[in-house]
């Protein structure tokens, strides 16, 4: 019907113009004819274009889809997904964090329901990297701290062993890291924010990696998530169900400090790793934390602490390149 209109309103000049200059009936009705064929063969035409445009577009979001974060589809990425936990051997006689591989790819990076450091959404690639599935805990911290007699940090009271270590400095990771390379022979480090939030988000384009905007009941700890340690204390790690990649607590627990020097919006330091640079002033963390309300534990929330500052609820997750 609209479009039935649309031809009448614009036929209707024509006869108007052709019946002032005195042309016969029979010669108006044949111009308004070859006018409206004429017009319905461009309507019939654009639509066709908009059919093959919009088949076109849900056929790249497909294919994207499968090839970027086609954990259950693509028999690539399920094979690194299956068989790619691993953990590496200590010289010690221990074994290092468990590990998982994650598969390249590409996604959009950022939201626009967040705040203005979320911005600019923007697309990044992404190499495949190894990534703990959990954060590090106070048992592998523990393990560190007393090899090269460094001082443990504090557990708030909470509890040691399986729960996230915390209060250690952006700087106490990087040793961590260090001598995980050592120990094993491989090059473990922090994360850059692009690795984790694509991680995080493990091929979802929602707030959270469960594909959904809403924090919903008892699928992460935050101040909100309605689990039984909101807002007072931290979790054991693996706690929750794990999201595709197999990466457990990317929402909320404790923030982690990744290597990247945190801009007020991306500029690119996002994609680049840092080392122990004692002149950086901001490191940038990721997940938010027990304390945080839901919007602060979305894959996309970023913050930000000096090296040297630590918290009762920053930790870290490890990367192996």
């Amino acid at each position: 019907m609209p479009i039935f209109i649309a031809l009448l309103l614009l036929a209707t000049p024509l006869y108007a113009n052709t019946q002032s200059q005195e042309i016969p009936v029979e010669a108006q009705l044949l111009q308004m004819n070859i006018a409206v064929e004429s017009l319905q063969r461009r309507v019939r035409k654009l639509e066709s274009a908009m059919r093959k445009q919009e088949e076109m577009i849900e056929e790249q979001q497909d294919t994207l889809k499968d090839l970027q974060y086609g954990v259950t589809e693509n028999q690539i990425a399920k094979k690194i997904f299956q068989e790619g936990r691993f953990h590496d051997n200590l010289q010690n006689g221990n074994i290092g964090p468990d590990m998982v591989w994650i598969p390249p790819g590409r996604f959009e990076m950022g939201s626009v329901l967040g705040q203005e450091t979320e911005l600019p959404v923007h697309r990044v690639s992404v190499k495949q990297f190894a990534m703990g599935r959990y954060e590090v805990t106070f048992a592998e911290y523990d393990q560190f701290a007393n090899a090269v007699g460094r001082t443990k940090p504090s557990d708030e009271g909470w509890g040691r062993g399986n729960r996230p270590v915390i209060n250690i400095s952006w700087y106490d990771a990087i040793a961590y890291t260090q001598w995980l390379s050592e120990q094993t022979g491989q090059n473990y480090r922090l994360p850059t924010e692009k690795e984790w939030e694509y991680a995080a988000r493990a091929g979802s384009i929602t707030e959270y990696w469960w594909d959904s905007d809403k924090i919903g009941v008892k699928q992460a700890l935050c101040d909100g998530c309605g689990s039984s340690w909101d807002n007072e204390k931290t979790a054991p790690v693996g706690s929750f169900a794990p999201n595709p990649f197999d990466l457990y607590d990317t929402v909320g627990n404790v923030g982690e400090w990744t290597c990247s020097e945190y801009e007020n919006k991306y500029e690119g330091k996002e994609e680049l790793c840092l080392l122990n640079n004692k002149e950086a002033e901001r490191i940038a963390i990721r997940s938010g934390n027990v304390f945080d309300l839901p919007t602060s534990v979305r894959s996309a929330s970023r913050f930000w602490w000096m090296p040297a500052g630590h918290f009762d609820s920053i930790g870290l997750r490890v990367v192996r390149e």
